[in-house]
């Protein structure tokens, strides 16, 4: 029990040595002295998080989603359409695949266009 007392009473005074070893930095805040003031970017300092930004980021991967997705549709309808072999309910449904996979590309486009219109607006 005594080296448990003794090893706190040695972290407070490491403690205490650490903050007289501050210096004050024109900004307001501390620094250490063997260090001195170093200006930091602003990414790291103040970073202000706009939740426009926010929204158009999650915008913009959620399109990229859609067109990945939309490509595979279309991929795919090729394919049941390929492998169709005369019957028309088979060729129908891959037609309708392809037709749907290719407006929701459409979509997406548009949908990239105006986030990156409004991305260049703010």
């Amino acid at each position: 029990m005594k080296n448990f007392t003794q090893s706190l009473g040695t972290i407070a005074d490491i403690k205490k040595a650490y903050a007289q070893d501050l210096i004050p930095c024109a900004d307001g805040s501390m620094a250490d002295s063997s260090i001195g003031c170093v200006d930091a970017p602003g990414s790291v300092i103040g970073a202000e998080t706009n939740i426009t930004e926010i929204i158009l980021q999650i915008a913009s991967v959620l399109i990229n989603v859609v067109m990945v997705v939309s490509v595979l549709v279309l991929i795919l309808g090729g394919i049941t359409y390929a492998i169709a072999a005369g019957n028309d309910f088979k060729i129908r449904k891959s037609k309708r695949m392809m037709m749907w996979s290719l407006i929701g590309l459409v979509v997406a486009l548009l949908a990239r266009t105006v986030v990156k219109f409004i991305l260049m607006g703010l």
